[in-house]
């Protein structure tokens, strides 16, 4: 308690703890003495003193009788654990902060080489967030989805704008080009450090439960959730939106097909999430 204190020991004999702080002080911390006397339980708590933080233990000593006579006291210094903390904190949120520049940079290349598809992977972004919220998957998840979504088609700066943009219907040669978007998106972010499976989300968006999905054919479980539930979005968001070669099909067509191919192209959690959303009017495309 001397170093604590800054004190010598001389100095403390004869002295109660309490001289020792400023009376507001002196009086909170009294308290949570009294607290203890008066109800026979620990209590913990954290300290600020002389610029060190110290973890407090006070608990009650014990008579024969069952009487609280005393109350032992235990502070243990913890000044370099929650400077440690501060630091991961704040190295966290500047990590997060690179993380989103990647993330936005990402993204704008896809927005100057093709609008609509900027546009279609924040819709599908939303859809998919909703979907995964509504499933009860965790903040971390979601937020890993977010991403996926946000750069799923990120493989499409490897078509030709033309193709992309094309009114009429595509050649199978052109079409083949256009399903090659997962493979060279994968590609492309395969290397970059994301603490979610965020390639593989790229990779998988467009396969399906029954392996008729492409580019690898994968089936059931093999596809990795995020990128079921990404499927899932990336339907409905097709199927509901103005396409370059067709006009929108309608968000109750596309509600039609997510409920007739449950379970069967798509995963069936997801779905049912996804129609509960739409049923309960709780989800609006913007």
């Amino acid at each position: 308690h001397a170093n604590m204190l800054g004190k010598s020991v001389d100095e403390l004999i004869d002295k109660c703890l309490y001289d020792f702080f400023l009376p507001d002080i002196a009086k909170s911390r009294k308290a949570k003495i009294d607290e203890v006397f008066k109800t026979g339980k620990p209590v913990r708590f954290t300290d600020s003193l002389n610029e060190k933080t110290y973890d407090v233990h006070c608990c009650p000593i014990f008579s024969n009788e069952g009487e609280t006579t005393a109350v032992a006291v235990c502070a243990r210094d913890i000044t370099e654990q929650v400077s440690a903390e501060v630091s991961l904190k704040q190295n966290f949120a500047e990590l997060q902060k690179r993380l989103d520049e990647t993330v936005n940079a990402l993204s704008s290349v896809v927005k100057m080489r093709d609008p609509y598809t900027s546009d279609h992977q924040r819709r599908v972004t939303q859809i998919a967030c909703a979907i995964a919220h509504e499933m009860g998957l965790s903040k971390d998840q979601v937020a890993g989805i977010r991403v996926g979504g946000l750069i799923h088609d990120i493989g499409k700066i490897h078509v030709p704008a033309e193709i992309l943009s094309n009114p009429g219907p595509l050649t199978e040669a052109e079409f083949n080009l256009v399903k090659s978007h997962p493979e060279i998106g994968y590609d492309i972010v395969k290397g970059i450090g994301f603490p979610w499976p965020v390639a593989k989300m790229i990779l998988q968006h467009h396969e399906r439960l029954d392996g008729s999905g492409y580019p690898l054919g994968l089936q059931g479980k093999k596809i990795i959730l995020e990128a079921r539930i990404l499927g899932i979005a990336d339907v409905v968001e097709a199927m509901a939106s103005h396409r370059p070669y067709r006009p929108a099909i309608g968000i109750d067509k596309a509600i039609e097909e997510i409920s007739r191919n449950r379970d069967i192209l798509y995963d069936a959690e997801a779905a049912d999430a996804l129609l509960r959303l739409f049923k309960e009017k709780r989800l609006k495309l913007g």
